[in-house]
């Protein structure tokens, strides 16, 4: 899922994707690798999850 799907989708989930973005990807002078790009995905896709199995 891409954050544009998210704004499309599940526009009331943009405000936690906006806080998810600047824990992960708040340090970017050295770059951003793989790793923290993962990780930033694998945060919105619980996000998601998570809200698809309350609501």
């Amino acid at each position: 899922m891409t954050t544009l799907e998210i704004h499309k989708e599940y526009p009331e989930l943009v405000n936690d994707m906006t806080e998810v973005s600047k824990t992960f990807l708040s340090d970017t002078k050295n770059g951003t690798n793989n790793k923290e790009l993962k990780a930033y995905l694998d945060s919105l896709n619980g996000i998601i999850k998570t809200y698809k199995e309350e609501h």
